[in-house]
C-alpha cells in the first residue's frame, strides 16, 4: 500500500465530481418497498491504535499510534420481497500520531517480518468501498459491483476483522499467505448458496487498486488486465451461523499490483465452530509467487465469550516468509470490551525470530486498540 497522500486539488476535485455522479445516479433509482425513513442509514467511527514493543532497532521509536476516521452510508434503494438492492460508501481518513506507523512498525522499528494492523497508516483520504449490492433468490444469492474491499469477502472467519479481531495479520483475511489488493479494488463478486449448507463465493477485480487514487482503477481494470481472482467453496452449518461455523477451501490466483504483472497463486483452508461460549479455529494457506508474506501460513486459536462482558481471543501461529529468511512463530491474545459506542482493546503479542534485528530474535508488543460509534 502506498504511504504517499496524492490528493492534490484537482485530484480532489476529480474525486469528488465522480463520487458524485455516482451518488446521483444512485438516488434517481426509484425506492420500491422501502420505507422512507429508513432507506438511508449512517454511522460514523473514529478508531485509535497504539502499540510499544520491549525491543526495537537502533535509533528507532519503540512505540507508534495513528487513528482512522470513518464514514459509511448505505441507501436502501430496492425491496422487494427477502430480495435488496443497496449502494454502500465508506470513506476513511488516516492519519498518524507518531513519526513511525502501526503498519511499519514490526519490520521497520522492531526487525521482525511480518504485519501488524496495517491499516492504521498515513495515507490520508482514501476511498475504503463504493458498490451496488444486490441478493437475489430469497437472499440466496449475493452480488457486489464496483469499489470493493477484499477483506469483506475472501477467506473471512468471525474473529478476523482488524477492528474488533485479531491485531496481527497472520491471524486476519488471508493468514498473510493471501496477496489481498488495497481496498477499493474495482470488480465484482458473487456468492451462491447452491443448498441449505454449501456455497461458494467468487471475485474478480483489479490487482493494481490504490486507494488514495480509486478511480484509476477502471482504466487499470480495463486497460492492464491485471486482475485478483479468488474462487470460495464452503460449508456452514446455517446462513445465520455463516462467520461462526464455516468451513472453506479458497483458491486465488493474482497478477500482482506491481507495474510488471507476476505470477501468484495459493489455496487457503478454513475452520471455525462456536459451541458454547468457544470459538475455536484452524486456518493454514500456501502460496507461490513474489507478492505473498508469507510461503505458508499454519494458525490456530481460540475466541471466548465466557469472562465478563467482552471477547477473549487467542491464537498461534507458525510461518515460512516469502523471503531467504527463517521461520516466524507468532501469537497474540486480546480482549474487546464495550460499553454502548465505545469499545477498548488491550492485546498482547510475541513474535519470534526477527531478522533485521542483530541484538534480539524475539520480542514482546503491548497494543490497544479504541473504537467510538456513531449511527444515523
Amino acid at each position: 500500500m502506498s504511504e504517499n497522500v496524492p490528493f492534490t486539488k484537482q485530484r480532489t476535485r476529480f474525486w469528488l465530481t465522480h463520487l458524485g455522479a455516482v451518488m446521483l445516479a444512485a438516488f434517481a433509482t426509484p425506492t420500491l418497498t422501502a420505507a422512507e425513513d429508513k432507506a438511508l442509514k449512517g454511522a460514523v467511527d473514529y478508531y485509535v491504535f497504539g502499540l510499544t514493543a520491549n525491543e526495537n532497532l537502533p535509533n528507532k521509536d519503540n512505540s507508534a499510534a495513528a487513528g482512522i476516521a470513518r464514514i459509511t452510508l448505505n441507501w436502501l434503494a430496492y425491496q422487494k420481497g427477502g430480495d435488496t438492492g443497496a449502494l454502500q460508501l465508506r470513506v476513511d481518513h488516516k492519519h498518524a500520531y507518531t513519526d513511525s506507523t502501526p503498519s511499519d512498525f514490526v519490520m521497520g522499528n522492531v526487525g521482525g517480518w511480518g504485519l501488524i494492523q496495517p491499516a492504521f497508516s498515513d495515507i490520508g483520504l482514501r476511498l475504503t468501498n463504493l458498490y451496488w449490492t444486490q441478493t437475489f433468490n430469497e437472499q440466496s444469492t449475493d452480488m457486489m459491483v464496483g469499489f470493493l474491499d477484499s477483506t469483506d469477502y475472501v477467506d473471512t472467519y468471525q474473529l478476523g476483522n482488524p477492528y474488533y479481531g485479531f491485531s496481527n495479520l497472520q491471524f486476519s483475511t488471508g493468514s498473510g499467505s493471501i496477496p489481498i489488493p488495497d481496498e477499493s479494488t474495482f470488480g465484482g463478486v458473487l456468492r451462491h448458496m447452491m443448498s441449505e449448507n454449501y456455497y461458494f463465493y467468487a471475485s474478480f477485480s483489479d490487482a493494481k487498486a490504490d486507494s488514495t487514487k480509486p478511480f484509476d482503477g477502471v482504466e487499470q481494470f480495463i486497460n492492464d488486465n491485471q486482475y485478483f481472482k479468488s474462487l470460495e467453496i464452503g460449508w456452514v452449518e446455517s446462513k445465520d451461523d455463516f462467520y461462526l461455523k464455516n468451513s472453506h477451501l479458497t483458491v486465488w490466483h493474482s497478477d500482482g499490483k506491481k507495474e510488471r504483472a507476476s505470477e501468484n497463486y495459493g489455496v487457503n483452508w478454513s475452520s471455525i465452530y462456536q459451541t458454547g461460549s468457544w470459538i475455536p479455529f484452524f486456518r493454514a494457506g500456501v502460496a507461490q509467487g513474489p507478492e505473498a508474506l508469507y510461503k505458508s501460513s499454519v494458525v490456530f486459536g481460540t475466541g471466548y465469550s465466557g469472562v465478563g462482558p467482552g471477547m477473549l481471543g487467542f491464537a498461534l501461529g507458525w510461518a515460512k516468509p516469502n523471503a531467504k529468511l527463517d521461520d516466524s512463530y507468532n501469537s497474540e491474545i486480546y480482549y474487546r470490551m464495550n460499553w454502548g459506542a465505545l469499545s477498548l482493546t488491550p492485546n498482547v503479542q510475541y513474535l519470534h525470530s526477527l531478522p533485521f534485528n542483530s541484538k534480539a530474535d524475539n520480542s514482546w508488543i503491548v497494543g490497544l486498540r479504541g473504537n467510538v460509534h456513531f449511527n444515523f
